[in-house]
């Protein structure tokens, strides 16, 4: 069955690549991804992995590089995280995130470090990183005897 426009109805649908702009602290990040026109009225859709992979990309870019304050907005929400539980993971007031996010506060090394490590997990597994976070932020206390699965020494008994 052929697929219809979702404009005007019309089948005249044609596979034509889609240019994704998007900028992040003054840096252009493009990208082409597959879409179909319509000849009838011109409309052009973009599917929606499409589109989701071409918000994915910029994170590894903007992990490796450096990151300004609508960088580091980007990574957080590409981690999935809300500032307010950011800012308990970090240790730090909401209003330290709003700050960094807004650019009226200097970003913190080791807040960018985290939360671009957090949004590459994000993209693949959940990963220890944001475990170890979730238990700090907590505020639980470590058991106190821990129960190790230790093999012994192969030349020992």
């Amino acid at each position: 069955m052929k697929q219809r426009c979702g404009n005007c109805g019309k089948t005249a649908l044609v596979k034509v690549p889609y240019t994704f702009k998007r900028e992040l602290d003054g840096r252009t990040f493009a990208g082409e991804v597959a879409a179909r026109r319509c000849e009838a009225c011109g409309e052009t859709r973009v599917s929606g992995p499409g589109a989701l992979a071409f918000e994915r990309a910029p994170v590894a870019e903007l992990a490796r590089g450096e990151v300004g304050p609508q960088g580091f907005r980007f990574l957080r929400r590409a981690a999935g995280l809300q500032a307010s539980r950011l800012a308990e993971l970090l240790d730090v007031t909401p209003g330290t995130i709003s700050r960094w996010e807004n650019g009226k506060k200097p970003l913190e090394r080791r807040a960018v470090a985290l939360v671009a490590s957090l949004a590459l997990e994000a993209q693949g597994d959940r990963a220890a990183t944001r475990d170890l976070l979730e238990r700090l932020a907590s505020r639980r206390k470590p058991p106190r005897r821990v129960v190790l699965g230790v093999m012994p020494h192969p030349e020992r008994p």
